[in-house]
């Protein structure tokens, strides 16, 4: 009796783990799922070459010469930066939205806001507000010093968006988001993010992503 009982007991421990060992494995290929499905919103050098052979035929194939022709030119010329846009029929369907009024940064993929967060942007009281406009990321950097006349500060996660140097970055060193705290304490002119969503936004926003600032 008391072998059958045992033998019982063990074949239903290897049915819970057979079971826990599949549920891993499917949470593992939705984070997967998650994680190119994310990555597919950025700019596609293959694709954008072979769309438009003219951009190709002014500045290069290189990866470098096609990303800054989109940042500098294919934005303002209603150009797609990846085929999801193109099939989507915008070439601003995915990109990270900065409401300056609202302090709120938004990633907006397919159309669909996916996630939002409080932020600081430029401080207008030295007259270093955030410049509006679109952009797109440019760099996409995981860990590195900021360094002006008078800061040095170091940052997890640096999406650098306009020439003059502003980007989308964690600061650990606020503990308040949103607000009005961007009117007299606000940053250099960068969007200051909390950490923890920081690294989300490193995530989703990649190279060539459409930023738009107003």
């Amino acid at each position: 009796m008391k072998k059958h009982t045992l033998k019982r007991v063990k074949k239903y421990d290897r049915a819970k783990a057979v079971k826990a060992v599949m549920a891993v494995a499917v949470g593992f290929f939705m984070m997967l799922s998650v994680s190119i499905t994310s990555r597919a919103s950025g700019f596609d050098p293959e694709y954008y070459a072979r769309k438009y052979p003219d951009v190709v035929n002014a500045v290069g194939s290189s990866t470098s010469a096609l990303v800054n022709h989109y940042i500098n030119f294919g934005i303002y010329e209603g150009r797609f930066q990846n085929e999801e846009e193109e099939k989507a029929g915008t070439p601003l369907n995915t990109y990270v939205d900065v409401d300056i009024e609202n302090q709120t940064v938004t990633f907006v993929q397919d159309g669909v806001p996916i996630l939002s967060t409080p932020c600081v942007t430029g401080d207008l009281s030295q007259n270093r507000g955030t410049p509006t406009g679109i952009y797109a990321v440019y760099g996409h950097v995981r860990g590195k010093w900021l360094t002006g006349p008078t800061w040095h500060s170091w940052v997890e996660y640096w999406m650098p968006f306009t020439k003059g140097g502003c980007g989308l970055h964690d600061a650990n060193w606020r503990s308040k988001f949103g607000g009005e705290i961007y009117k007299t304490a606000g940053s250099h002119g960068c969007v200051n993010l909390p950490p923890e969503i920081a690294a989300q936004f490193f995530e989703l926003a990649q190279i060539g992503t459409v930023v738009k600032v107003h």
